[in-house]
């Protein structure tokens, strides 16, 4: 059996979502009935089935996640935490390279404002071996604040929130795969390589994959239903359609 673990990345302060997020990590928001944000991924990770371990690259209020996650190692759940002590100064890429020792095994990677349905993760490690793919879903229409991806015969050819929205092809909802141990460690080389270019300190990343696409080095796609599979937590407002989500999938 091939393991896999998820790297969630959770050491930004969530200034989108100020001042809820003053002196509560994004990831601890309360979506309904109790339940927040991380709780609802372990939730949705666990009941998926095919995910062994989670990894928390923390940074932001480090203590109450560290906190929160107690509860779920006594319960059994394999869970660890990386942290982030430069989250004031960089984004996510650098949480990423922070948590490279982390894979030597087959790993998802994921932000901790994103709640994705149990059966995205079971879908995406059941189906997709043996490279690296990203998470997609398609909309009519795409806005500034999009991650938007530009496709070339099916395989990523770049991904920026910089791409013009009546070209964008569909959306990263933020989860990818790297399967493999060639895969891996092409994906652990680029990284790497970025990390040592301070230009990249405040960078996504998301830009791991334009630079293996650059490279020439294939990104394929998993595609889900974006309206009910997935929602970001960016905004006040997102919450409630968080809340909703819950909800529906009940």
């Amino acid at each position: 059996m091939v393991r896999i673990k998820i790297i969630i990345l959770v050491a930004g302060k969530g200034t989108r979502a100020f001042p809820l997020t003053r002196n509560t990590p994004k990831s601890l928001l309360d979506i309904g009935d109790g339940m927040t944000l991380l709780e609802k991924q372990l939730e949705n990770i666990k009941k998926s089935k095919v995910i062994d371990e989670v990894v928390l690259v923390i940074g932001h209020l480090a203590e109450q996640i560290e906190a929160k996650i107690k509860m779920y190692k006594d319960n059994g759940l394999k869970i660890k935490t990386v942290y982030n002590p430069f989250y004031e100064i960089s984004n996510n890429l650098m949480s990423l390279w922070l948590a490279k020792s982390q894979m030597e095994e087959d790993f998802i990677i994921t932000n901790g404002d994103n709640i994705f349905e149990y059966d995205v993760f079971h879908g995406l490690v059941k189906n997709h071996r043996d490279g690296i793919f990203l998470t997609i879903s398609r909309k009519e229409k795409y806005a500034d604040g999009d991650m938007k991806v530009l496709l070339s015969d099916g395989i990523i050819s770049r991904v920026s929130k910089e791409i013009d929205n009546d070209k964008a092809d569909c959306e990263s909802v933020g989860l990818a795969l790297v399967s493999g141990k060639k895969h891996r460690e092409i994906f652990k080389d680029n990284l790497e390589e970025l990390a040592r270019n301070k230009e990249y300190m405040d960078k996504f990343w998301l830009e791991t994959f334009n630079l293996m696409s650059h490279k020439g080095i294939a990104i394929r796609t998993f595609e889900i239903d974006g309206k009910t599979k997935w929602k970001e937590v960016d905004f006040h407002m997102d919450l409630e359609d968080a809340k909703k989500l819950l909800k529906l999938n009940k």
